[in-house]
């Protein structure tokens, strides 16, 4: 079996509606069985294993468990009702404090589907109530809720770390900044369609009591990124150690001061959390294996040679890699494409200019609004099951605010200080 074939029996099997994982599992073990070398086969269960065995992937399910806490224990209500009061007065306020809480309750999930699933239930039907059309509601709580993905803690950045061998510290710090960017472009974007479409105000009455009153119950979700940088910029603990002290935290928080949950809840809570870690780690275990293929079939020096031919115009190059892997996202899950592209692209984009960890950011921003692209991102098919809306409708109700994150993309990959000021103020990486 060559590449070519390797290739058909993928997506067809992806098209049949087989699980992602399982789809590359399958075609990897296909290969291997008519690579004409049994002994190829015998090693795939290590292949496997090893995929996996990467110290610092320890910490996902840490975060997993932590978003999985704070979750339950309704600190997105909180959230609600403080960003409400701060931005909820202007037109199109509801829409902007969808956005406003999706950046504060990324410190809490680390992943754009925890978003939605705690967030989307709550601000779309309340702004489809309010006046909204359901297809812009439906949009900004796609497109906001990639911020997630993105602004620390975020599974993706880990996996990326754990691909590349870069630090997971310098990777936090690097992505704060792109993610606050990529939140004012979107904030931006529904300012401008708030006036031109005659979006509602809302009426929220707002006093210095009541205003202590909300900052004082979000102050728990907003310290938890602070709590993660902040420790591993000083030192005191690795990223794993953070996500374990995060695990902590949230089940005091939770259980002890706002008393939203009981210890026999907890039985649910790791059930949900062992799932989800178990599906994103045989995703990853699965991408190790198809990256093996791909380095016996040397895919990484043809896509090498075939981009380096075209230009090493540091403009063009970001382009190149960014339309490649927004297409690749159009398909895959974002920790594949991370884990089986991002070393084939690195020699390239570094030979242009790029720092590695400005390389992550991008492709990972890029990755994730793969999220709410047709036909496979996760996040769109969310969505359009929460709000009851055709996936066709919310496509095009999606399209400016896939522009703007791709504006966000390049924008990453051609401004150093974007993604690079923090961790070189930090010392994670030479000035």
């Amino acid at each position: 079996m060559n590449i070519i074939e390797f290739t058909l029996l993928f997506l067809g099997l992806l098209f049949l509606g087989m699980p992602i994982a399982v789809v590359m599992m399958v075609s990897t073990t296909a290969y291997l069985m008519f690579s004409g070398n049994p002994f190829f086969l015998k090693m795939l269960p290590e292949r496997l294993y090893a995929g996996v065995d990467v110290f610092v992937l320890m910490a996902i399910p840490f975060f997993l468990l932590t978003g999985e806490i704070m979750n339950r224990g309704k600190l997105t209500d909180r959230l609600f009702d403080f960003c409400n009061m701060l931005i909820g007065r202007i037109r199109g306020g509801l829409a902007q404090v969808n956005v406003l809480a999706s950046v504060m309750f990324s410190g809490v999930t680390g992943v754009a589907l925890g978003d939605i699933a705690s967030l989307g239930k709550m601000f779309i039907p309340a702004m489809v109530r309010q006046g909204y059309d359901r297809g812009f509601s439906s949009a900004i709580t796609a497109s906001s809720s990639l911020i997630g993905a993105i602004i620390p803690p975020s599974t993706i950045i880990i996996v990326y770390a754990a691909t590349m061998n870069v630090s997971v510290g310098a990777m936090f710090s690097a992505a704060i900044f792109p993610g606050l960017f990529l939140s004012v472009l979107i904030m931006g974007l529904i300012q401008f369609l708030a006036w031109k479409r005659q979006y509602p105000k809302v009426r929220v009455e707002v006093t210095p009591r009541k205003l202590g009153i909300g900052f004082r119950d979000a102050f728990f979700a907003v310290l938890m990124p602070i709590i993660i940088i902040r420790g591993i910029i000083i030192g005191w603990f690795t990223p794993t150690e953070a996500a374990a002290v995060c695990v902590a935290y949230s089940m005091v928080v939770s259980v002890f001061f706002l008393r939203t949950i009981r210890m026999r809840d907890f039985g649910s809570i790791l059930t949900v959390a062992a799932r989800d870690t178990a599906r994103l780690f045989f995703i990853i275990a699965g991408a190790s294996a198809m990256s093996w293929v791909f380095a016996m079939e040397d895919v990484p020096s043809l896509v090498t040679a075939l981009f380096s031919g075209i230009s090493d115009n540091r403009l063009i190059v970001v382009l190149m890699i960014n339309v490649f892997f927004l297409f690749c996202g159009m398909w895959l899950d974002a920790s594949i494409s991370i884990i089986l592209f991002a070393p084939v692209v690195a020699p390239l984009a570094i030979g242009a200019g790029l720092h590695p960890v400005q390389l992550g950011i991008m492709l990972i921003v890029n990755c994730v609004l793969g999220l709410i692209t047709p036909p496979v991102g996760n996040v769109i098919l969310a969505v359009a099951n929460v709000a009851r809306i055709g996936i066709g409708r919310l496509s095009v109700a999606l399209v400016p605010f896939v522009i703007i994150g791709l504006i966000a993309v390049v924008t990453i990959g051609l401004w150093d200080d974007l993604t690079l000021a923090l961790p070189r103020q930090f010392g994670q990486i030479k000035p």
